[in-house]
């Protein structure tokens, strides 16, 4: 990590999506994980030690909401800035984000779009353009899944597990190949723009377990 590297806190309960977050943020040499949480709690706890520049925080925790953790953090870490996750796009969770002043991206987003809108954040940005908000209409994604073979799923629960393709490639005791080539297929078939967004969305729709 680099002087200048925005230290980032990563906060979800779902801990198969968070490694995924985590093992696509080392890639990022401005971008530099702190720490891990999964309450709000812990959250807390971890913030008050790591000093991170942005929390990226989940919605919907098990002690806890969103608004309720970024009182808190304020009143710890002031100067931490928030960005808010979530698998919903509804008026109310966009509204009660927007009641804190949090800036929100959804988690079918690309990963792409994940990353710049942290370093918006982290910029200062309040707001983020309504295209790194906006998720598919419900109906779309929930047909997607359905779609998926029994070795396509088996590859997303490896990919939310953070295996690369020759990790996967040994799992499943096919080629490197073979598991680019189903993964291209699974992106298609989930709409998804990256390994990190067919993670989400999976876990978003029950095709595989948190």
């Amino acid at each position: 990590m680099n002087e200048t590297s925005t230290r980032v806190l990563i906060v979800d309960d779902h801990r198969m999506f968070a490694d995924s977050l985590i093992r696509l943020l080392v890639d990022e040499d401005d971008l530099h994980v702190v720490g891990y949480a999964s309450t709000i709690a812990e959250a807390l706890r971890v913030a008050k030690v790591a000093h991170p520049d942005v929390v990226l925080l989940d919605f919907r925790l098990p002690d806890g909401d969103a608004p309720e953790c970024v009182a808190h953090l304020r009143a710890l870490v002031p100067d931490t800035r928030v960005l808010i996750m979530t698998g919903l796009n509804d008026d109310m969770t966009m509204r009660a984000a927007s009641d804190v002043g949090c800036p929100v991206v959804t988690k079918d987003r690309a990963a792409a779009e994940l990353i710049a809108a942290l370093r918006l954040v982290a910029q200062g940005a309040s707001d983020l353009a309504q295209d790194t908000r906006a998720a598919l209409p419900r109906s779309a994604r929930d047909r997607r899944g359905s779609v998926l073979t029994n070795r396509e799923r088996d590859l997303l629960v490896e990919l939310a597990r953070g295996h690369s393709t020759a990790e996967i490639a040994k799992e499943l005791h096919i080629s490197p190949t073979t598991v680019r080539n189903h993964i291209q297929r699974m992106l298609a078939k989930l709409g998804a723009h990256s390994r990190l967004e067919a993670v989400a969305i999976a876990i978003e729709q029950g095709i595989i377990t948190r």
